[in-house]
């Protein structure tokens, strides 16, 4: 695509689109998009931290780095029970729900306190347990499959360090941490369940 045609794309954006495409989805930008991207943040008065975001999202990261990141996610409090005691991490909860000819699966990431983690899985034991078998043929031989996931993953919900979950996560949302870093509101916001 011409440059010239990007750069008029991006001068047509909101504000507020133009945030969400640097801090989330700008992983691949061409490197003379960033300075489109900066020349715009610059005009509109945007938080210049905006243009790091979306170059972090195109940085290779060793592990230590992105530790480091998910430590600013870990020391904040839980969003879904508010604990400021126990350190952050994340879980994926896994559910299948079949009713006789159709079966639908899901998957979905948390980060909470390990209490939270904790209830999260087991809900989604407890929910694929009851509702899992009963779709023909996939619901019969997935719902164990469901059930131990749920089980290693909640394994993982009180070790001391960053888990395997919430470093991947970190590395998902990697543009926003970095853009937000120094905003404890902010950071609470990209943690906050989501609804599906």
């Amino acid at each position: 695509m011409d440059i010239k045609i990007i750069e008029e794309n991006y001068q047509r954006m909101s504000d507020n689109e133009l945030i969400r495409i640097a801090t989330t989805d700008a992983r691949g930008l061409r490197p003379e998009v960033f300075v489109i991207i900066e020349n715009e943040i610059k005009k509109r008065n945007l938080n210049a931290d905006i243009l790091k975001g979306a170059i972090a999202q195109n940085k290779e990261y060793a592990i230590e780095e992105v530790e480091k990141y998910s430590t600013l996610l870990r020391d904040l409090p839980c969003p879904i029970c508010g604990n400021t005691h126990d350190k952050l991490n994340g879980t994926i909860s896994h559910t299948i729900k079949s009713f006789i000819i159709f079966t639908t699966y899901g998957t979905e990431p948390t980060i909470a306190c390990p209490d939270c983690l904790d209830k999260k899985n087991n809900n989604a034991m407890l929910s694929t347990a009851l509702l899992g078998w009963w779709g023909i043929p996939w619901g019969f031989f997935k719902t164990p499959i469901y059930i131990y996931r749920n089980y290693k993953a909640k394994q993982e919900n009180r070790i001391d360090n960053s888990n395997t979950t919430l470093l991947s996560y970190t590395m998902s949302n990697i543009g926003e941490i970095e853009t937000y870093k120094d905003d404890k509101e902010k950071l609470k916001e990209i943690i906050k369940p989501k609804k599906y």
